[in-house]
């Protein structure tokens, strides 16, 4: 090997280099720099401590958004008559009056004179309420009534941004890259929660719960995905892990700031919750970019820069680290698949290496060198393929992953937060209702850590929406049974219904971690975005639930439990993934979306080129 070859393998990476994004074996890197050492318990902690706030305003609308029980405020019966079918109020005395009794119930209010009904009407001197009117936006703006489904909308509006943001932010991450979604989304979810505490109007509200959604979406979808790319193959499920239990923490924590602020008004308490997100404005100077993500882009040089940066902090020797990376550098270049072509030594990135190595390039040679620019195009064509939208479309295997796990995703936001939102109703007490709900995710969790590399991905999957479906279905039953006497049922049905809850809980924290193993690197945040989408149209109908439960109490219940059903069904259509390294690239999935061109033996570090037959130019040569 010739002093060229040797510089071209040893360095990866030049200034202004464009190069085709390789598969390498990332895992080796991850591990030489140790998986958990230093370096990645500090991005581990900054980029897990969101999931506090983003549970926080995920659900703060249960507690503010309460509705309270409520009448029709009183009217002065002295100062009023009515006729037409109209309250009219007057300056003077009517002897008529005195005989009246009216009674103000929650959305009207009815008239009668000794025992004839005169007249009803909607409550037309507003709402008086159990609580002062600061206490929930609901008072505060009189959403009740024939308004009652408002407040359920700007959960809602809530959910249609965290759509628009599963769709739009996370497609940005994939191309500009983690860190600078990640870390615009984290200050302007901040910035936009502050606002919402000053919300002059509920048409305002609506405006920035639709912000906060998208922007939620950035930063939680972005979070989720640097956390699994921070770590090696056999510790991917460990984010997913420890997320699990911080999650019903978190909601545990805003359950508990909502009791003990219970006597301030709802913007008081919002200001206090976002106050939990003022960090966001550091975490430019904190959190660093996904070595996968830059390496899979070609950023070599900046890859190399983090790899040194965390092999220091890890008090790991750089130099034995540099060497897995461009060990596994050297035999990607040895594969047919590399069709770069290098600067060394002041060569023009236009020259050819074999060129000035040989002397001489014959017409063979040329013809070789055609073949392989041809080629090349024609990687780079594919490469920017795979991060279009089409390729969702185009392959069958990626087409069918994200159909199911669609499907998968609204059926657990759906019920998931469905049922956290009607789980105030569990119990008398508003809060206790809340925390028991949430308090199910622990043992879920726990349940998760112990199972999720023990039966591998999809058997989690079918186990836990069995259990779920199959206790939430028990717990509709007993409860419309003609039983009311049997003592002990409200007990079993609490049980039941949070065993259903658990189910729930289990299958929806498997698919946060499941779901961004099922596509490549390539296309990882918008495959996970994607199914996010679905999640959130799931999450703008869950809110809807405690109005169809006022009216029909066993609906809720009956849906969620249909869907949670159908899921161990379509879960035998998925690969498991336990075990398994991150895929790079689609073709790592061992899937084209068309026949793979004939490989060809490229021209690379001065080796010579052996003669075959050259389909695509149709010569021999």
């Amino acid at each position: 090997m010739n002093q060229n070859t040797a510089l071209t393998q040893n360095q990866c990476c030049f200034p202004g280099e464009t190069k085709l994004a390789v598969p390498k074996t990332m895992d080796q890197v991850m591990r030489s720099l140790g998986w958990m050492g230093c370096y990645q318990k500090v991005q581990f902690i900054l980029l897990m401590i969101p999931v506090f706030d983003i549970s926080f305003h995920a659900l703060s609308f249960i507690f503010l958004g309460r509705i309270f029980d409520h009448k029709c405020a009183e009217i002065d019966i002295s100062n009023s008559s009515f006729g037409g079918g109209q309250w009219m109020f007057k300056t003077s005395s009517d002897d008529m009056n005195s005989s009246l009794v009216v009674t103000y119930g929650k959305c009207s209010v009815t008239v009668t004179n000794q025992s004839d009904k005169l007249f009803s009407s909607k409550c037309v001197n507003g709402y008086e309420y159990s609580e002062p009117r600061d206490r929930s936006f609901v008072s505060e703006w009189d959403l009740v009534c024939e308004k009652g489904a408002l407040p359920e909308v700007s959960q809602t509006f809530m959910a249609i941004g965290m759509m628009i943001g599963s769709g739009f932010m996370v497609t940005l991450a994939d191309r500009y890259g983690r860190k600078p979604v990640y870390v615009f989304c984290h200050v302007m979810y901040f910035i936009t929660a502050v606002a919402t505490a000053f919300a002059p109007t509920y048409t305002s509200l609506l405006g920035f719960r639709l912000a906060l959604g998208i922007f939620q979406q950035g930063t939680g979808i972005t979070s989720a995905i640097m956390l699994v790319e921070l770590l090696p193959t056999e510790k991917r499920a460990f984010p997913s892990q420890v997320g699990c239990m911080v999650w019903p923490s978190g909601l545990l924590l805003l359950g508990l700031i909502c009791y003990l602020c219970q006597e301030m008004s709802w913007k008081n308490i919002e200001l206090i919750l976002s106050a939990f997100s003022c960090y966001s404005l550091l975490q430019l100077w904190l959190v660093e970019e996904s070595l996968r993500w830059l390496d899979v882009h070609g950023k070599t040089q900046q890859t190399e820069r983090l790899i040194k940066k965390a092999a220091k902090r890890n008090g790991v020797d750089a130099t034995t680290v540099f060497r897995v990376y461009r060990e596994d550098t050297e035999k990607l270049l040895s594969s047919p698949r590399v069709l770069t072509k290098f600067p060394v030594n002041g060569l023009e990135n236009g020259e050819d290496i074999h060129q000035v190595a040989s002397g001489e390039q014959n017409h063979e040679d040329r013809l070789h060198m055609d073949g392989i620019e041809h080629d090349k195009e024609k990687e780079s064509t594919k490469q920017r393929n795979e991060l279009s939208f089409s390729i969702f479309l185009k392959n069958k295997r990626i087409l069918t992953r994200t159909a199911i796990s669609c499907f998968m995703w609204f059926s657990d936001s759906m019920a998931y937060y469905g049922l956290l939102i009607i789980s105030p109703s569990l119990t008398h007490d508003f809060y206790l209702g809340f925390a028991l709900g949430v308090i199910v995710e622990l043992p879920a969790g726990l349940a998760l850590i112990f199972l999720i590399n023990r039966i591998g991905r999809r058997r989690c999957l079918f186990l836990s929406h069995l259990i779920g479906g199959i206790s939430l279905a028990t717990a509709v039953l007993l409860s419309n049974i003609p039983a009311a006497g049997l003592p002990g049922l409200q007990s079993i049905i609490l049980t039941v219904s949070l065993l259903g809850k658990f189910g729930i809980s289990l299958g929806f924290g498997t698919l946060f971690l499941y779901t961004p193993e099922l596509f490549p690197t390539t296309i990882r945040s918008t495959g996970f975005g994607i199914s996010s989408v679905a999640a959130r149209i799931g999450g703008m109908i869950a809110p809807h639930s405690r109005t169809l439960q006022r009216h029909l109490p066993w609906l809720p219940g009956t849906i969620f439990a249909a869907l949670a059903l159908v899921i161990p069904v379509l879960v035998r259509w998925l690969p498991e993934t336990h075990g398994q390294e991150l895929p790079q690239t689609v073709s790592d999935m061992g899937v084209e979306t068309r026949p793979a061109p004939p490989q060809r033996t490229p021209i690379v570090l001065g080796l010579s080129i052996k003669k075959r037959e050259d389909t695509d130019l149709g010569t021999p040569t």
